[in-house]
């Protein structure tokens, strides 16, 4: 299994980019850290919730002398049962070198887990690892 296969509904990102994106140069627009969200049998499980816009970005140079991006949108991931947080940094664009996964055996469980790295080019950086996850919702980027 490819990391980002642990996520359910990852499809909805792979359908809208052709692939699982990297997220590099891609920022990072909401945290969402929760204590009160419940799993399916009823139990309270801490759960994060990113929103990061990402995009294709393709050779072409518009006239502004930037790299023309392709389906900028905003993805939406909440992780579930997380435990081993660590968050640093936020600041006013949060850009990503990259949104990295790696699939482990948590200790506790026996069962596979994910690990998520926030590596950062600007701004907000951190890890943390799920035991659930899932694509809540990828939405064209439109600028708030």
């Amino acid at each position: 299994m490819k990391p980002y296969e642990f996520i359910k509904d990852y499809s909805i990102v792979t359908n809208r980019y052709g692939q699982w994106p990297s997220f590099h140069d891609g920022e990072v627009h909401r945290v969402v850290l929760e204590r009160t969200y419940r799993n399916e049998s009823g139990s309270y499980v801490p759960s994060v919730d990113l929103q990061i816009r990402g995009w294709i970005m393709t050779p072409e140079v518009t006239d502004e002398g930037v790299f023309k991006l392709e389906l900028d949108s905003m993805v939406h991931i909440r992780f579930e049962e997380v435990f081993e947080l660590e968050l640093d940094g936020l600041n006013h664009q949060n850009v990503l070198y990259a949104l990295s996964l790696e699939l482990f055996t948590d200790p506790e469980t026996n069962s596979v887990a994910l690990r998520v790295n926030l590596e950062h080019c600007f701004g907000l950086s951190g890890s943390f690892c799920a035991r659930r996850a899932k694509v809540i919702s990828v939405e064209p980027f439109t600028e708030v």
